[in-house]
Protein backbone atom coordinates (compact mmCIF):
# COMPACT_ATOMS: atom_id res chain seq x y z
CA UNK A 1 0.00 0.00 0.00
CA UNK A 2 0.83 3.68 -0.64
CA UNK A 3 1.93 5.66 2.80
CA UNK A 4 1.24 9.39 2.84
CA UNK A 5 4.81 10.54 3.22
CA UNK A 6 5.63 13.77 5.12
CA UNK A 7 8.85 15.31 5.10
CA UNK A 8 10.14 18.85 6.81
CA UNK A 9 8.55 20.86 3.83
CA UNK A 10 6.46 18.65 1.33
CA UNK A 11 3.82 16.54 1.81
CA UNK A 12 3.48 13.50 -0.53
CA UNK A 13 -0.67 12.05 -0.40
CA UNK A 14 -1.56 8.90 -2.54
CA UNK A 15 -2.94 10.09 -6.05
CA UNK A 16 -6.36 9.08 -5.93
CA UNK A 17 -9.26 8.98 -8.84
CA UNK A 18 -9.96 12.56 -8.29
CA UNK A 19 -6.61 13.68 -8.74
CA UNK A 20 -7.22 13.67 -12.70
CA UNK A 21 -7.82 16.90 -13.56
CA UNK A 22 -4.89 18.81 -11.14
CA UNK A 23 -2.90 16.31 -12.92
CA UNK A 24 -4.01 17.60 -16.48
CA UNK A 25 -3.32 20.69 -15.77
CA UNK A 26 -0.04 20.08 -14.04
CA UNK A 27 1.10 18.59 -17.23
CA UNK A 28 -0.22 20.92 -19.71
CA UNK A 29 1.92 23.60 -18.72
CA UNK A 30 4.76 23.99 -21.61
CA UNK A 31 7.80 23.72 -19.40
CA UNK A 32 6.78 20.50 -17.36
CA UNK A 33 5.62 18.86 -20.50
CA UNK A 34 8.85 19.66 -22.17
CA UNK A 35 10.42 16.98 -21.60
CA UNK A 36 8.48 14.41 -19.34
CA UNK A 37 5.50 14.46 -22.27
CA UNK A 38 8.37 14.63 -25.13
CA UNK A 39 6.70 17.98 -25.22
CA UNK A 40 2.73 16.73 -26.23
CA UNK A 41 0.36 18.05 -24.32
CA UNK A 42 -1.76 14.97 -23.49
CA UNK A 43 -5.78 14.78 -23.67
CA UNK A 44 -7.89 14.75 -20.55
CA UNK A 45 -8.47 10.80 -20.90
CA UNK A 46 -4.65 9.74 -21.96
CA UNK A 47 -3.55 11.51 -18.46
CA UNK A 48 -7.11 9.50 -16.73
CA UNK A 49 -5.19 6.73 -18.43
CA UNK A 50 -2.07 7.32 -16.61
CA UNK A 51 -3.09 7.87 -13.32
CA UNK A 52 -5.63 4.79 -13.44
CA UNK A 53 -1.91 2.41 -14.74
CA UNK A 54 -0.34 4.16 -11.55
CA UNK A 55 -3.22 3.43 -8.81
CA UNK A 56 -3.90 0.01 -10.18
CA UNK A 57 -0.39 -0.50 -8.69
CA UNK A 58 -0.78 1.14 -5.07
CA UNK A 59 -0.96 -2.36 -3.57
CA UNK A 60 2.27 -3.00 -4.21
CA UNK A 61 3.63 0.22 -2.83
CA UNK A 62 3.65 2.13 -6.32
CA UNK A 63 2.42 5.02 -8.23
CA UNK A 64 1.62 8.36 -8.34
CA UNK A 65 1.90 10.82 -5.48
CA UNK A 66 0.73 14.35 -5.53
CA UNK A 67 2.91 16.51 -3.72
CA UNK A 68 2.10 18.92 -1.59
CA UNK A 69 3.80 21.96 0.46
CA UNK A 70 2.92 21.85 4.39
CA UNK A 71 0.31 24.50 3.91
CA UNK A 72 -1.43 22.11 1.54
CA UNK A 73 -0.86 23.73 -1.68
CA UNK A 74 -0.30 21.02 -4.73
CA UNK A 75 3.09 21.50 -6.34
CA UNK A 76 3.56 18.59 -8.17
CA UNK A 77 3.44 14.92 -8.84
CA UNK A 78 6.55 12.36 -7.41
CA UNK A 79 5.56 8.57 -8.46
CA UNK A 80 7.82 4.96 -8.71
CA UNK A 81 6.55 3.11 -11.62
CA UNK A 82 7.53 0.28 -13.85
CA UNK A 83 10.66 1.16 -16.68
CA UNK A 84 8.78 1.41 -19.96
CA UNK A 85 9.24 -1.34 -22.32
CA UNK A 86 12.05 0.37 -24.51
CA UNK A 87 14.38 0.89 -21.99
CA UNK A 88 14.03 -2.50 -21.17
CA UNK A 89 14.69 -3.21 -24.49
CA UNK A 90 18.07 -1.69 -24.52
CA UNK A 91 18.63 -1.93 -21.21
CA UNK A 92 17.83 -5.33 -20.41
CA UNK A 93 19.37 -5.14 -16.91
CA UNK A 94 16.10 -3.31 -16.13
CA UNK A 95 13.91 -5.83 -16.43
CA UNK A 96 11.59 -5.60 -13.27
CA UNK A 97 12.99 -2.56 -11.59
CA UNK A 98 11.26 0.72 -11.38
CA UNK A 99 11.37 4.54 -12.36
CA UNK A 100 10.99 7.80 -10.02
CA UNK A 101 9.41 10.47 -11.91
CA UNK A 102 9.09 14.08 -10.54
CA UNK A 103 6.93 16.97 -11.80
CA UNK A 104 6.80 20.08 -10.31
CA UNK A 105 4.94 23.25 -11.42
CA UNK A 106 7.61 25.60 -12.47
CA UNK A 107 6.64 28.62 -9.75
CA UNK A 108 8.56 26.00 -7.46
CA UNK A 109 11.36 25.19 -9.31
CA UNK A 110 14.62 25.66 -7.80
CA UNK A 111 13.50 25.06 -4.24
CA UNK A 112 15.05 21.66 -3.54
CA UNK A 113 11.31 20.22 -3.68
CA UNK A 114 11.91 17.86 -6.14
CA UNK A 115 15.52 16.39 -4.81
CA UNK A 116 13.43 15.99 -1.38
CA UNK A 117 10.61 14.31 -3.29
CA UNK A 118 12.89 11.97 -5.11
CA UNK A 119 14.82 11.37 -1.40
CA UNK A 120 11.79 10.27 0.27
CA UNK A 121 11.02 8.02 -2.49
CA UNK A 122 14.40 6.38 -2.92
CA UNK A 123 13.53 5.68 0.39
CA UNK A 124 10.23 4.17 0.26
CA UNK A 125 11.60 2.05 -2.53
CA UNK A 126 13.71 0.79 -0.39
CA UNK A 127 11.31 -0.01 2.54
CA UNK A 128 9.72 -1.76 -0.20
CA UNK A 129 13.22 -4.30 -0.48
CA UNK A 130 13.56 -3.04 -4.18
CA UNK A 131 17.78 -3.08 -4.91
CA UNK A 132 17.71 -0.57 -7.07
CA UNK A 133 16.37 2.20 -9.08
CA UNK A 134 16.49 3.06 -12.84
CA UNK A 135 16.04 6.80 -14.05
CA UNK A 136 15.61 8.10 -18.03
CA UNK A 137 16.51 11.34 -18.14
CA UNK A 138 16.40 13.36 -21.52
CA UNK A 139 20.02 14.73 -22.56
CA UNK A 140 18.88 18.46 -22.64
CA UNK A 141 17.00 18.23 -19.01
CA UNK A 142 20.17 19.43 -16.89
CA UNK A 143 18.09 20.63 -13.82
CA UNK A 144 17.01 16.88 -13.76
CA UNK A 145 20.60 15.08 -14.22
CA UNK A 146 21.57 17.59 -11.75
CA UNK A 147 18.82 16.35 -9.38
CA UNK A 148 19.60 12.67 -9.85
CA UNK A 149 23.27 12.90 -9.30
CA UNK A 150 22.86 14.59 -6.08
CA UNK A 151 20.60 11.91 -5.32
CA UNK A 152 22.99 9.20 -5.63
CA UNK A 153 22.23 7.92 -9.13
CA UNK A 154 25.19 6.47 -11.67
CA UNK A 155 25.16 7.24 -15.17
CA UNK A 156 25.42 4.08 -16.94
CA UNK A 157 24.72 4.26 -20.97
CA UNK A 158 22.60 6.05 -23.30
CA UNK A 159 19.38 5.01 -25.69
CA UNK A 160 17.20 6.86 -28.28
CA UNK A 161 14.27 8.54 -27.58
CA UNK A 162 11.46 9.85 -28.87
CA UNK A 163 12.78 13.30 -29.37
CA UNK A 164 16.06 13.31 -27.43
CA UNK A 165 18.57 10.89 -26.04
CA UNK A 166 18.10 9.12 -23.08
CA UNK A 167 20.63 9.28 -20.31
CA UNK A 168 20.72 6.32 -18.57
CA UNK A 169 21.09 6.12 -14.13
CA UNK A 170 20.82 3.69 -11.59
CA UNK A 171 20.98 4.08 -8.10
CA UNK A 172 21.33 1.04 -5.01
CA UNK A 173 18.66 1.52 -2.51
CA UNK A 174 20.19 -0.49 -0.17
CA UNK A 175 22.11 0.23 2.59
CA UNK A 176 25.89 -0.19 2.18
CA UNK A 177 26.99 -0.63 5.84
Amino acid sequence: MQPTIETLRVVLTPAVPGDAGRLHVLLAIPEVRRFLCDDRVLGADEVSGLLAEALALADDGLGFWMLLTKAGAFIGLAGLMPVFAGAVETFPEFTGDIEPTIALAPEVWGRGYALQALSVIMAHARALGRQRLAALVDAPNMRSHRMVERAGFVRIGTTPGPLHTLVAYVAETRHTG
